[in-house]
This record gives C-alpha cells, structure tokens and sequence, in this order.
C-alpha cells in the first residue's frame, strides 16, 4: 500500500512553482472617475476551488485617459491529482458605470503546463464602460 502512494506523493512534492505577470491598460470613457480592483486566479473547474494568486488595488482614476498595469503571482500547489495544468484568469471589478453598480470583466487565458517556470501575458487593453459582466475569450 505505501509503494502504491508513493509515486502520487513524489509527483506532487515535484512540482515547481509557476510565476504569472500581466501587463495591460484600462480606459473608462465616462465623465467621472473611476476606481479599479485587478485579481490573478488560477481557475479549476468548480469556483471554490479558485486560487487567487494576487489582487491589486488601482485605486481612483481619470477617466478617458488610458491607464497601465501590471499584476504578478505565483502558483506552486500544482493544481490538483489529475490535472497537471495551471488555467489563469484575470478578474476586474471597476465602478466606471452610468448607474451604481460594479462591473465584472473576466479574461481566462491558456491553459500552461504546471512545469512550466513563467508565463507572460502582455499588451491586453480594457474598455470598461456599462456592462456588468464581461466575459472575454481565452487568448
């Protein structure tokens, strides 16, 4: 019985981290200001199961004017025993609305292997404006 476990434990003790970095912009082209709230997930199948990695905290900005940012995490749990890859998603939660509320917009990447040492996703550009949730392919 212990030899049957012990590949599943070797497995899983090999696993080395994954670093994720985000690079991108955000335009909200209302007349008022606007705060913003970046999250870094690695997503699995069922929500409770979501890794949050990193959240960042813009804070207020200017509207119509482009705004930069960058989020970094890492991921070094593996993902799971039969799922040997991470699935990063991008959660933004902004207030750049017409009427009170907050907007929701989801950016689900590539799948990558968990052996892999870093992941850079760069040059992604937001329009936040009036919808409460926005769900944008995988790239």
């Amino acid at each position: 019985m212990i030899f049957a476990i012990l590949p599943i434990f070797l497995l899983i003790s090999l696993t080395s981290s994954t670093e994720f970095f985000i690079q991108g912009s955000m335009r909200c082209n209302l007349n008022s200001n606007f705060e913003a709230t970046v999250e870094l997930w690695e997503e699995d199948s069922l929500e409770s199961g979501w890794d949050l990695m990193k959240s960042k905290n813009l804070g207020v900005r200017a509207s119509n004017v482009s705004h930069n940012f960058n989020i970094r995490g890492t991921q070094d749990e593996g993902d799971g025993i039969f799922d040997d890859e991470y699935e990063p998603l991008l959660r933004i939660y902004h207030n750049c609305m017409s009427r009170p509320g907050t907007g929701n917009i989801l950016r689900r990447f590539k799948s990558v292997p968990i052996t892999t040492p870093a992941v850079n996703f760069t040059g992604l550009t937001f329009k936040l404006d009036d919808r409460m949730d926005v769900d944008y392919a995988s790239i």
